[in-house]
This record gives C-alpha cells, structure tokens and sequence, in this order.
C-alpha cells in the first residue's frame, strides 16, 4: 500500500450496505467535512479522499 518511501500510508476503504443506508452521506461528510442533502444514487459512486490529518 503506499509509496515506497511515503511517510504515510494509503489506504483504501469500500462501503457497503442496503440502500438509503447513507453511503454517500458518509462519502460526502469525509470528502467536504459538511453535511449535505444528498439524492438517491443509480449508479456506482466513487471519489478520491486525500487528508491531512491522521488523528
């Protein structure tokens, strides 16, 4: 995982569960810190989270 000689390790995380379970919800609380009001998803949704913070 991560790049050789990274500091910090990468992670990757999948979400699973039933719908209106608030995957995307959580998605969105990580990506922009805010809780939005989001629509029900068709397809797949997917995002790239880069964070600073470690704690």
């Amino acid at each position: 995982m991560g790049q050789r000689g990274s500091k910090l390790p990468e992670a990757r995380i999948v979400l699973l569960g039933l719908d209106n379970a608030g995957k995307s919800t959580l998605l969105y609380k990580l990506k922009h810190n805010a809780c939005v009001r989001t629509v029900p998803t068709i397809v797949l949704n997917t995002s790239v989270l880069k964070r600073s913070d470690t704690s």
